[in-house]
């Protein structure tokens, strides 16, 4: 009887955080050590990662941020749960906290998260390969389930 055959896939995330970090994960594609990138789309690098992901096509995902930096979407221009008063998302503690008491408006989840999808297809043209969240946000309990998942 035959083995069933195992594909390792191994995912370097934070791709678009900044250059340095970039160029590191795509040497570590190139060389076979890495297979995948989860891009995320609110980084300071975003759009020279998205054009290093085209021009070595390296397979990419979205990588879900609700934790760092400044949305990308509806609440970049106003008030909002996920954000703190100078408008940049509350961080992995934060985030947890605002979660844990319930201070966190789950329609304004599923906004950033899906216009951070659109900047996804925007950026490289195509549906992510995968999602992940940064910070592991994704897997907190009580936490969204975005509708595209």
């Amino acid at each position: 009887m035959a083995r069933p055959r195992v594909h390792l896939v191994i995912t370097a995330d934070d791709f678009g955080y900044c250059p340095r970090r970039d160029e590191g994960i795509v040497e570590a594609f190139l060389v076979g050590a890495v297979t995948s990138v989860s891009l995320l789309v609110n980084g300071v690098a975003t759009e020279s990662a998205a054009e290093l992901a085209r021009r070595h096509s390296i397979p990419t995902g979205l990588h879900a941020n609700l934790s760092e930096g400044r949305p990308v979407g509806p609440a970049r221009h106003g008030a909002s749960s996920l954000l703190g008063p100078e408008g940049f998302f509350l961080g992995k503690m934060g985030f947890r906290k605002a979660l844990a008491a319930g201070d966190v408006a789950l329609a304004q989840v599923r906004e950033e998260l899906e216009a951070q999808l659109s900047r996804f297809r925007e950026l490289l043209g195509r549906d992510p390969t995968h999602v992940d969240g940064h910070q592991h946000v994704h897997v907190l309990p009580g936490g969204p389930t975005p509708s595209w998942a």
